[in-house]
């Protein structure tokens, strides 16, 4: 339990409460617009191509490529402010799929407003950020950030674990899901708001001088070829995230098409054991976190990867929804401390007034795998012939990937380990 009790400044405590609350409601606006749910509803109801499903995968991450703009408005203003507009916006894009027609049209309103929310979402991870830099201590900040992203995994299973069972027994009842999401939405943003940033106004100024000197607003490639640690560590992420991201759409036609799993079963693989495994594993995975250097935590969690994606692998070419299960359990684990990770990375390698153009590179470079790897993948799977021919080869392929970059991180991290390069103390601020 000691987890649960962290030390935080009295300011920090009294924000943190809000966060905290702000968990228990906003996240079942986001649950709505997240990639498993979208892409079964969007298979089922709406009966929309592989290409399609495959832009649906993509959007989560291919949205991330706004992120380094995201950095650039972001940079000089209050953060706080900011990040509640982002989620107002997030909460006209669930408004909209609740008054769209179940038709052409209204498929077309569902993805664009996947689409436009996971751009505003990359906007709103980015600024969170550095509230999070700012208000918690490297020594616990992990744990701080694990102890939100466990109320939310929470909520989002407790709601995603819903909607499959209500569209199953009320088909028509999709307008009336988004339209309480809604409402629920509102109530996040108000607690939201509650937030206070500790040190905002020094580094607001900081951030503003630094983009008066050009030095915060350095270009993206002069970051990467001045911290070489960072741009490795980003290479590994990099075949990481195309690893993962090359089997989602996939995955989702497999079981919503070729296995006809129902809507509780569909959303059960996609999404409600990855999040429900992610929100046990978290305490563990931010204790470690908060312990170790980010490329030794990355090296070991890819062990995970490697291992789900083999598992998965074996339920796709057996059909089998008890194997499938098993692999996202095992994915929920990697998920877990992977989440952590990557939002709080990049602080191992930032200074103080760079933190926010380091999180916007890291962000963008997912949303530049993102818009590649689940179009590829979902476009070899087809070609190979489904998993009825040679489809099942995408698996391996996003096995052997992810593999790579799991050597990639331990490289990184006794190169950095012997040259004595590795700091876990918090930036200066």
């Amino acid at each position: 339990m000691g987890w649960l009790n962290l030390k935080l400044e009295a300011p920090a405590q009294a924000s943190f409460r809000a966060e905290k609350l702000t968990e228990c409601a906003l996240p079942i606006t986001l649950v709505l617009l997240e990639g498993g749910v979208v892409g079964v509803i969007a298979a089922k109801i709406y009966q929309v191509s592989p290409l399609t499903l495959a832009i649906i995968s993509a959007a989560p991450m291919f949205a991330n490529l706004s992120s380094f703009a995201w950095n650039r408005i972001a940079s000089g203003r209050p953060k706080v402010g900011l990040a509640s507009l982002l989620q107002i916006g997030i909460l006209l894009c669930v408004l909209a799929v609740a008054i769209a027609p179940i038709n052409d049209l209204g498929a077309v309103v569902l993805v664009a407003s996947m689409i436009v929310s996971r751009i505003l979402v990359a906007g709103l991870v980015t600024v969170r950020s550095v509230i999070w830099s700012l208000n918690y201590a490297r020594s616990n900040r992990a744990q701080a950030t694990g102890q939100l992203q466990m109320i939310a995994s929470l909520v989002t299973v407790i709601v995603a674990s819903a909607i499959g069972p209500i569209l199953d027994r009320y088909p028509d009842g999709m307008s009336w899901l988004y339209a309480a999401g809604v409402v629920t939405g509102l109530l996040g943003v108000a607690f939201f708001r509650r937030v206070v940033v500790l040190g905002e106004s020094d580094h607001i100024r900081e951030e503003s001088e630094a983009n008066n000197q050009r030095r915060q607003s350095v270009s993206f490639i002069t970051i990467l070829r001045d911290d070489r640690r960072f741009a490795k560590y980003q290479m590994s992420m990099f075949t990481a995230g195309f690893g993962n991201m090359l089997i989602e759409a996939p995955l989702i036609f497999l079981i919503t098409r070729e296995l006809s799993a129902s809507y509780a079963t569909s959303i059960t693989l996609t999404m409600v054991i990855p999040f429900a495994v992610s929100l046990l594993s978290l305490p563990l995975w931010a204790r470690y976190l908060d312990r170790v250097h980010v490329a030794q935590f990355r090296a070991r969690q890819s062990i995970l990867w490697v291992l789900a994606l083999t598992l998965t692998l074996i339920g796709a070419l057996l059909g089998s929804i008890l194997w499938l299960a098993i692999s996202r359990f095992v994915m929920g684990l990697a998920r877990g401390g992977g989440s952590l990770a990557w939002q709080l990375g990049h602080n191992d390698f930032a200074r103080a007034d760079q933190l926010s153009a380091y999180m916007g590179i890291h962000v963008t470079l997912t949303g530049v795998r993102g818009a590649i790897a689940p179009l590829l993948g979902m476009l070899l799977y087809t070609a190979w012939g489904g998993i009825s021919d040679g489809g099942a080869w995408v698996f391996v392929l996003a096995a052997l990937i992810c593999g790579l970059s799991g050597l990639g991180f331990n490289h990184l991290y006794r190169q950095m380990k012997r040259d004595g390069s590795i700091k876990l103390s918090a930036p200066s601020q």
